[in-house]
């Protein structure tokens, strides 16, 4: 199958300097690495155009206007010619053989995608309903494989066809945090499966972009972001109710609330619900984290 590496940046010259020419080294598999720029103000298109002569498979991609991680992602997808899609933050540093440890896995037809192994934080995301929201607990059995609730955006493997069939990133989450969540819930919904191979280890030095960005501002989107998550793909009753009274909690212990519950109506207004093709309904997709063992090697 055809492999397309995609490496998403923003004004992360000092990073990509590292990192990209390690990502370059440790894909030979790749048919070509994307490096999909998000109308940075420093150096780093310059630097990948250099970096590209030196190395024919390395596409550079340039927005014109900054659009955030989501949009930047989608529109790699979108561009790439691969049936498989690498997804790589500008900060992970993949090790040899990363690739190759996960192909076997796309011999079967119903996978969606393959979550890398991110040395120091190996594990798999297990997906629970508690206190009104959905969660995530790290799993426990890191050193096997495993099904996962969600394939990180800038740590994961994905089919090119079912990406896209499932609309991407939503827009809704945009600039960041809770996308890849979202898709891999839908993902999930459609009947698809998602595996955490731990052999396919890369280092992810987290936060390097969102580092630049105020404490308080990720918070707020992170909470924002949260709440959309439930609203976007929870269809059952049950859990809508204890999600409502979670809301009605918060508000009267922390009136600051109304500002995230507020900014998550305006997104929904602007955003129009993604593509999903309803297999499995919510206590399915729960009970199988609840039940779920190590998978065969």
């Amino acid at each position: 199958m055809k492999i397309s590496v995609i490496v998403t940046n923003w004004n992360g010259l000092d990073i990509i300097k590292k990192s990209l020419p390690r990502v370059i080294a440790a894909s030979p598999e790749a048919m070509e690495i994307i490096f999909s720029d998000d109308a940075s103000t420093d150096d780093s298109v310059n630097f990948a155009r250099s970096l590209a002569q030196k190395h024919p498979k390395l596409r550079v991609i340039v927005q014109k206007k900054n659009v955030g991680f989501v949009e930047n992602s989608n529109y790699a997808v979108r561009h790439c010619k691969g049936a498989l899609v690498i997804l790589l933050n500008s900060d992970v540093y993949p090790q040899k053989g990363y690739i190759t440890s996960t192909l076997r896995h796309f011999k079967n037809k119903n996978v969606f995608g393959v979550g890398l192994c991110e040395v120091g934080h190996e594990n798999w995301a297990k997906l629970i309903w508690k206190d009104g929201y959905l969660q995530y607990q790290p799993g426990i059995e890191v050193s096997k494989l495993h099904i996962t609730g969600w394939l990180s955006g800038g740590t994961s493997i994905v089919r090119r066809k079912l990406f896209l069939r499932l609309g991407g990133f939503d827009q809704v989450y945009a600039p960041f945090y809770s996308e890849d969540v979202d898709l891999g819930y839908r993902a999930w919904k459609s009947g698809y499966t998602l595996i955490w191979e731990p052999k396919a280890k890369v280092k992810h030095y987290s936060r390097s972009t969102t580092s630049k960005i105020s404490h308080k501002y990720v918070f707020f989107i992170q909470e924002r972001n949260r709440l959309l998550t439930v609203w976007r793909n929870i269809k059952d009753q049950n859990l809508l109710w204890s999600n409502r009274l979670a809301i009605l909690y918060r508000v009267l212990h922390s009136p600051g609330y109304t500002k995230v519950i507020l900014a998550a109506l305006k997104q929904t207004l602007v955003f129009p619900p993604p593509k999903v093709f309803p297999k499995l309904h919510d206590k399915e997709i729960f009970d199988k984290f609840s039940t779920s063992r190590p998978l065969d090697p």
